[in-house]
């Protein structure tokens, strides 16, 4: 190689690996693949409801035996429900869309903890105007974070945001608002994929569970949260996501309506009795 290129060519190397060197933990969320961050976020969610089933009294143990965490792989429609698989078991559903969604709200929710912004109801106005609806969930627009934080405050709110999400669904199942045939603890090969027959059946049966007692399936919800050793901070973040995204459709007329909001309206009545059983919680 001639000299003077062979110098030039080095040069731009260390140019180049310099940033990556000097800070290595650098990368952001948004910068894994998206097939490793779904599998990541599914990892996390089943991790969580372990925690949560085990904290179940004996008796409610029993009778929801076998219950398990399945994945819906819409990216398009952020949603969480309680069903009933083909065999009979009590099954909780989280779709893909869901999981990116709590994702991307802890991570606007620890920059704002960290600036005093309001990058949450920035998102969710920005998926008011923009998102269409059977479109995959958009992620934020470049450049809708400024800075760098460490990724502990993301993933601790992710966490928090998760187990409420699979805790208030299990509070369903617990308070017998939905019954199944066979529930049995043996897990089965077709347990790990959630068809399109068993989604119809589910969505078909939400809507004599959904919104159901609401304050008392929040209440009991942040108290299992707590129990299981999180904080409701995760929650009261995205509820003031779907707050302020029930805002931003009034204001701009939005045909987007996530599934998850559609079944659990009044997002702000939501976070108000959240924060109220925690402090509660902590008071007795």
């Amino acid at each position: 190689m001639n000299p003077v290129r062979r110098v030039l060519v080095l040069a731009f190397a260390a140019l180049t690996a310099a940033p990556f060197a000097a800070s290595p933990s650098a990368a952001r969320a948004d910068e894994i693949a998206p097939e490793l961050e779904t599998l990541e976020l599914r990892q996390k969610a089943e991790a969580e409801t372990k925690k949560l089933v085990a904290g179940l009294s004996p008796p409610d143990q029993r009778r929801l035996a076998g219950v398990y965490l399945a994945f819906d792989s819409s990216p398009s429609d952020p949603s969480a429900m309680v069903a009933c698989d083909d065999d009979g078991d009590y099954v909780i559903v989280l779709s893909d869309a869901m999981l990116r969604l709590v994702s991307t709200v802890a991570r606007a929710q620890s920059y704002d903890e960290a600036t005093r912004g309001r990058n949450v109801e920035d998102y969710a106005a920005f998926i008011a105007r923009v998102q269409v609806p059977g479109r995959r969930l958009l992620p934020p627009p470049p450049g809708f974070f400024t800075g760098q934080l460490s990724g502990a405050t993301h993933d601790t709110r992710l966490r928090e945001a998760l187990s409420f999400v699979i805790a208030r669904e299990l509070t369903h199942l617990r308070g017998g608002d939905l019954v199944c045939a066979h529930p049995t603890a043996t897990h089965e090969a077709g347990d790990d994929a959630w068809t399109s027959s068993e989604q119809r059946r589910a969505i078909e049966g939400a809507a004599s569970i959904y919104p159901g007692r609401a304050v008392q399936r929040d209440v009991e919800a942040t108290t299992r949260i707590l129990d299981a050793g999180r904080s409701e901070d995760g929650a009261l973040g995205l509820l003031r996501f779907f707050a302020q995204l029930e805002v931003e459709r009034a204001v701009h007329t939005s045909r987007f309506v996530p599934t998850y909001l559609a079944q659990h309206p009044a997002s702000a009545q939501r976070a108000a009795s959240v924060l109220s059983a925690a402090r509660n919680h902590r008071a007795e």
